[in-house]
């Protein structure tokens, strides 16, 4: 079952974040829906245009890992973040429980949950604008220094699964 943080363990605090990202999107309201459903991100507020429909929504992954949905001001005929990937850290759950509830929303998988070299566990999803995000966990063995995780990304790595 995939964790999902309750409303009472939200932290909606609107604060000075060190970084965050602007998306343009073509549907503020359908990006929206799908990274909070999709994905378990949350609403922290949204502001309306003219029409009544989002300009802007505000939405949480983790504290200080925010993401700003913007609606596009003309039609984009180009792929968009090509080349960049937005990365986040999984605390609660994992990424192959939230690589299965974006599954249950649609064929977005870019990759498949594995461990990689670098001693974490990811998957990559792309949202309904064409924008990759990848949620990370790790370290996936714990007793690995730095030193050694160097030393064997000079060897072939084998993906294992974590125990569970």
């Amino acid at each position: 079952m995939v964790k999902v943080m309750s409303i009472e363990n939200q932290n909606r605090d609107i604060y000075p974040m060190p970084f965050f990202a602007i998306l343009n999107v073509r549907d503020v309201n359908e990006s929206m829906k799908w990274y909070q459903e999709a994905l378990g991100f949350y609403h922290i507020f949204s502001i309306p245009g003219p029409d009544n429909e989002p300009l802007l929504a505000h939405l949480r992954w983790a504290k200080h890992a925010d993401v700003l949905l913007r609606r596009e001001t003309k039609v984009e005929n180009f792929p968009k973040g090509k080349g960049l990937t937005l990365n986040f850290n999984v605390t609660d759950g994992s990424v192959d429980e939230i690589a299965e509830r974006a599954r249950r929303f649609g064929d977005r998988i870019v990759s498949e949950p594995k461990n990689q070299p670098w001693n974490a566990r990811d998957f990559s999803v792309m949202d309904p604008d064409g924008f990759t995000l990848t949620f990370t966990q790790g370290p996936v063995e714990k007793e690995l220094g730095m030193d050694q995780v160097i030393a064997r990304s000079r060897q072939p790595f084998p993906s294992k699964t974590p125990e569970t």
